[in-house]
């Protein structure tokens, strides 16, 4: 069953990938000849997120005690990680983008609700930009709290969380979630562009910055 799903979702993923005419030519400016190819491999790591699979933890685990600013890319199967996390006992917390913005379309709040409602489940905080506050008195309280600081760049936001961490008087920790072969796995303290540069394709470089 699990096996159909996933084929359906891929066909639809790549059905997608020849309407989006923008998007398909901003990512083979990006990649070139593996254009398709990383939209494939992007497309089998979200079916992994969709579905939740585990993953096994490994890396620096100590350094989660007591609290830290965790970043990542949009590499691999990065949503897992908060849940993953979640189920070991720690509280961790996440920021994320809201899809209506400036947009009031019907889908673009509907996502936003969806999103909201998956991404929260068991316990995990869900923070916006605007939840300064919150967010520094949620890490300075012992929280975990998870960013993407990719964008244009890799590294676009990466400042943003390096002061936030210095003012919460943690540590600022690389994260990432990837699969080898069919097994989920998180790496704490890991080297991030070395994975990217390992696993290219599994990089979301048809990704852009709002």
């Amino acid at each position: 069953m699990t096996l159909l799903a996933e084929s359906l979702f891929l066909s639809l993923v790549c059905c997608l990938y020849w309407i989006y005419g923008d998007r398909r030519r901003y990512l083979k400016k990006r990649v070139g000849k593996q254009a398709f190819r990383n939209a494939y491999r992007v497309a089998r790591n979200i079916f992994f997120m969709l579905k939740r699979g585990d993953l096994e933890l490994s890396g620096n685990i100590g350094v989660l005690k007591g609290g830290c600013v965790l970043y990542s890319f949009h590499f691999g199967i990065w949503e897992l990680m908060p849940h993953a996390l979640r189920k070991m006992g720690f509280r961790i917390g996440v920021i994320v983008n809201r899809y209506h913005g400036e947009n009031r379309s019907f889908l673009a709040r509907c996502a936003d609700t969806l999103l909201k409602r998956w991404r929260s489940e068991n316990g995990v905080r869900i923070f916006y930009s605007e939840n300064v506050l919150e967010i520094v008195r949620f890490i300075r309280s012992g929280g975990i709290f998870g960013v993407l600081v990719d964008g244009n760049t890799l590294f676009q936001k990466h400042e943003k969380a390096r002061r936030l961490a210095q003012l919460c008087e943690v540590p600022l920790v690389p994260f990432a979630a990837y699969r080898l072969g069919n097994r989920g796995v998180l790496r704490i303290d890991c080297n991030l562009v070395g994975l990217v540069q390992t696993m290219p394709l599994d990089y979301m470089w048809f990704y852009k910055s709002r």
